[in-house]
């Protein structure tokens, strides 16, 4: 079961990691834009639509890996890339459809009852969904009971939320407050509604323990591809830390990263040789002593004394760190570096 503290760290997501925060308010900026009229607006809408669905999914199963979402990518915006995260949009015409049409023809009574049913399934349908990549097995009924069964009763968070929402905003509604307010709010909570339904999955690791078929992997070549659009976000995200001076702030939005990367090693690698294509290249001797660090406890010592080759030829005043001392003297006597033995044996 969720804790409180947890419910209420994802109540806070969206306005604590600032890569969805602004990611978010672009999309709804945009969404305001269009919602002006006209053939421009409808042109808009088309090219944000796709963007808000994806995005809204990529948090979802972002937060069922205990990772973040990362940035909009040029890619969100077009109607045919990852497919699958689009069928969002036939839940969504479900619920509206079903509310009308019980709402208008049976009352309000009706109505109640349809939407609880529907609160009931649609977050268990957005998991499935958000987990196999595949439309039909998020409308698989044996899947979505499966989920269910196995979240236990952390899930009845969900259908809870959904409902209190649709309570909240029915009741916004009769407020006298700015349309551009309200529907703030009314977006927010949306972002809220996913975010939480990813918590709610990741413990339970349903990939691997639900018995919900395998999508089809993506071959090498895309996977690195992907891999390497994940950390040029990163690495762009903390370049905008530490370029206004949040310096720890950089270097902890990379570590944070680093800890869940499919591949640390290559990616420690990666964003110190990038890093060492900036101007300023203070920041990367600063990396470059923890990825020394991180060589050295490795037993890996021939890329250890190149690392320190390197960033003596960039600063020459650059030492490990005061505790790696010991071990860079004995990566240097191992790949028999006399002139780099002297100096540390100098410190």
């Amino acid at each position: 079961m969720l804790k409180a503290a947890d419910i209420g760290r994802e109540f806070a997501y969206p306005l604590s990691n600032l890569s969805v925060l602004f990611s978010a308010l672009f999309v709804f900026l945009m969404l305001e834009f269009a919602a002006f009229g006209g053939i421009l607006g409808l042109f808009l809408g088309f090219l944000v639509l796709p963007a808000l669905f994806r995005y809204l999914m990529r948090i979802l199963d972002s937060r069922s890996k205990g990772r973040d979402p990362g940035p909009l990518l040029v890619e969100d915006f077009m109607w045919l890339y990852s497919a699958w995260s689009l069928f969002l949009i036939v839940h969504l015409a479900v619920i509206i459809y079903a509310t009308y049409i019980f709402g208008s023809l049976y009352g309000l009574a009706a109505m109640l009852a349809v939407n609880i049913l529907l609160a009931m399934v649609i977050p268990a349908s957005l998991a499935v969904l958000a987990i196999t990549r595949s439309p039909l097995e998020c409308l698989n009924p044996r899947s979505v009971v499966r989920l269910i069964r196995h979240t236990g009763a952390s899930y009845w968070i969900l259908p809870t939320y959904f409902l209190t929402a649709a309570f909240a905003l029915r009741w916004l509604s009769t407020l006298a407050l700015p349309d551009i307010l309200a529907e703030l709010i009314s977006y927010y909570l949306v972002l809220v509604f996913f975010a939480l339904t990813g918590a709610v999955v990741q413990p339970h690791q349903f990939h691997k323990e639900v018995n919900i078929h395998d999508p089809a992997e993506p071959d090498q070549e895309t996977v690195d591809e992907d891999l390497q659009k994940e950390r040029m976000g990163v690495l762009n995200h903390a370049y905008g830390f530490i370029s206004r001076g949040n310096r720890a702030g950089g270097f902890k939005h990379i570590r944070d990263w680093l800890e869940h990367d499919p591949e640390p090693d290559n990616s420690w690698s990666w964003f110190f040789d990038q890093m060492m294509r900036w101007e300023n290249k203070e920041p990367a001797l600063l990396m470059g002593q923890r990825y020394l660090s991180r060589l050295l406890h490795d037993g890996d010592y021939a890329a250890a004394v190149k690392v320190i080759l390197r960033c003596r030829f960039v600063n020459e005043s650059f030492l490990p760190l005061p505790e790696d001392r010991g071990l860079a003297r004995e990566a240097a006597e191992h790949c028999g570096n006399d002139e780099l033995i002297d100096l540390l044996e100098r410190l």
